[in-house]
């Protein structure tokens, strides 16, 4: 009998210890998850220094796993980016994860795709830009910044044992300022732009949309025609097109490659360095009868086009 009790009193002795020293996997009151440290700050290719864009008011983290499955996220308001800034994300299993992050995402203008955890992946669409009759919604002021995070490995070890991912985000939005000179009834034209690029995936990327016409918001300006826009994403091999048209006849004055014929022939233009914008249209009445054609077009003050060279 004192054999027998010394046995039960050893067996519960090792199985205290157990308890105190680590997790029984069947208890639920285990806590096995992780914390993931994530830093956020902005460095394009064009910048030396690392700064803190104040256009991020709001970020949406979310932590994807090594089949680019989302596994949680975090979304917060009313934030201030500043050095020293961090989320802390509990990750519940041990694996490879990467932090995707997006801020400026308002449903003042875009229609959000609800996230589901084991469910969204990367290559789904997060947000739609609004729109009526492919008329995209005017994001006056609106901007919109994305990143991701290298790969980060965690263990599973004990809990409380912190892992760090940080973030650069970068601007996707874009704000460019059309002006045309030399028209006599400024009030007869108008400026648009036409592009497929109104659907962005959670991933960063663009997806496959319809094409939207982006309408631009009017500069007081009684010399000259002159709009500013507020668009999505710009991207090579995209339709972005610029068409000035006379609203009476419906003839075009021009119509072009928003990039290719446009933005790119200028030389210090990087869409992964700039955001802003300035084309300048000049024109020429053929016979001072009203029938103008395009003579000069700058951009950002860099003449790429003269009435008697082709762009």
């Amino acid at each position: 009998m004192k054999l027998c009790l010394q046995s039960v009193l050893s067996i519960s002795i090792i199985f205290c210890l157990f308890v105190l020293t680590g997790c029984i996997k069947d208890n639920d009151e285990c806590n096995y998850s992780q914390k993931l440290i994530v830093s956020l700050y902005s460095k394009s290719l064009c910048e030396t220094d690392t700064v803190y864009p104040t256009g991020v008011k709001n970020i949406i983290l979310c932590v994807f796993d090594k089949n680019d499955v989302l596994v949680t996220y975090v979304h917060k308001e009313g934030v201030t980016l500043k050095k020293g800034y961090t989320e802390e994300i509990s990750i519940p299993e041990k694996g490879i994860y990467t932090v995707v992050a997006w801020s400026g995402v308002d449903t003042k203008y875009f229609e959000i795709n609800q996230l589901q955890l084991g469910k969204t992946i990367k290559e789904d669409w997060l947000f739609h830009l609004r729109r009526l009759q492919q008329v995209a919604s005017l994001m006056e002021r609106m901007r919109v910044y994305f990143g991701e995070s290298r790969a980060v490995y965690l263990d599973g070890g004990v809990s409380g044992i912190s892992e760090y991912a940080s973030v650069n985000l970068q601007e996707v939005t874009n704000r460019l300022t059309i002006s045309v000179d030399g028209l006599d009834r400024n009030d007869e034209y108008e400026i648009y732009i036409e592009s497929d690029n109104g659907t962005m995936k959670v991933g960063g990327n663009l997806a496959e949309d319809e094409t939207i016409r982006y309408n631009p918001v009017n500069l007081p300006d009684n010399e000259r025609i002159n709009e500013k826009f507020y668009l999505l994403k710009l991207e090579v091999g995209r339709n972005n097109t610029i068409v000035i048209r006379n609203k009476i006849n419906g003839k075009e004055l021009y119509r072009g490659s928003l990039l290719g014929t446009l933005l790119l022939k200028n030389p210090e233009v990087d869409l992964n360095c700039d955001h802003d914008f300035a084309i300048k249209f000049t024109t020429h009445d053929q016979c001072e009868c009203g029938t103008y054609t395009i003579k000069e077009i700058w951009v950002n003050n860099w003449l790429i086009h003269s009435y008697d060279t082709e762009i």
